[in-house]
């Protein structure tokens, strides 16, 4: 029985610690056609709890993906991905969405 509850607490502990992404800051340049992405998920331990994927799409395009083995810092995750050959289009949404490699996802969406 004491095994079951040592358990049963250890897997409590991993849920409270794990949480998705607070929220996610876009900006476009248009000129450069540089998309800035800034993940803001506040961790303890940036190697152990990170964001370990963002993923850029347009519709149902997948239009690029990073893998990360730890997060920039401790607040948040960033990354500027370049569409120098194919910009983004205008009057398009891209939506970019990051996954917490413990647990949970957010997506925000840019109107260009």
């Amino acid at each position: 029985m004491g095994k079951k509850i040592f358990w049963a607490l250890l897997f409590w502990a991993f849920l409270l610690n794990a949480h998705p992404p607070k929220s996610i800051e876009l900006s476009y340049d248009a000129q450069t056609g540089a998309l800035s992405v800034k993940v803001l998920h506040k961790v303890n331990d940036p190697e152990k709890h990170f964001i370990r994927r963002i993923e850029v799409s347009s519709g149902k395009e997948l239009l690029a993906e990073r893998m990360y083995e730890r997060q920039g810092s401790a607040s948040a995750q960033e990354d500027v991905f370049l569409f120098i050959d194919r910009p983004l289009t205008s009057g398009a949404t891209v939506t970019v969405t990051a996954y917490c490699n413990l647990s949970g996802k957010r997506s925000a969406d840019l109107e260009w």
